[in-house]
């Protein structure tokens, strides 16, 4: 049997490598998974903020009625989980939608938007929607209640009705938005209270 420390926002990740640890093989290549193991419902508690989640990142665009796209995936930690390199392949849904180099972090509470290695001046299609959605694709992260943009570093001209939040998914509509190398949003999370 193996037993794996659980330690803060990495109890989540441990609970999945532990599942996958758990499964036996069945003889036939395949492999069957062991849940004798698994926490009972409300025995996890949600993490506090998205350190050691899971998220999706799909860019969105509602001028061609297209629902998300597959996303971008990362585990939440102390590196960039998804570079300008990487979010340029998430290419808009529509016909006439451009590659934007952003740089998308998330931090503790907040998700970052750095648009520093932008080449040019640029600006979002006009749409009813234009944007990123980030979502916790496990629910492992204790439900969104808002948001609020930091105005203190936020260098966009980016309005509070443009950023929507679901219980673990935050949408930031762009939508016509001028954008350069020295553009920056920062999105701070209010997050349901989780008991000690």
């Amino acid at each position: 049997m193996v037993v794996l420390a659980e330690t803060g926002a990495s109890r989540h990740v441990l609970t999945l490598l532990s599942a996958l640890l758990l499964t036996a093989a069945c003889g036939d290549g395949t492999y069957a998974l062991s849940t004798s193991s698994w926490p009972e419902p409300g025995e996890v508690q949600p993490l506090p903020d998205l350190e050691g989640s899971i998220v999706e990142l799909a860019r969105r665009s509602s001028r061609c009625n297209q629902d998300l796209l597959h996303g971008l995936v990362a585990l939440v930690g102390s590196h960039m989980e998804f570079p300008g390199e990487t979010v340029t392949k998430l290419k808009s849904p529509c016909a006439g939608g451009h590659e934007v180099r952003v740089d998308i972090d998330l931090e503790g509470r907040s998700i970052l938007y750095d648009f520093s290695n932008v080449v040019a001046a640029q600006r979002f299609p006009s749409a009813d929607f234009e944007g990123f959605v980030v979502t916790d694709m496990y629910n492992s992260v204790a439900a969104f209640r808002g948001v609020s943009i930091d105005r203190t570093v936020s260098t966009m001209d980016v309005r509070d009705e443009a950023i929507s939040v679901r219980a673990h998914s935050v949408s930031v509509n762009l939508a016509g938005v001028a954008f350069d190398p020295t553009s920056f949003l920062k999105i701070d999370l209010l997050l349901e209270n989780v008991p000690e």
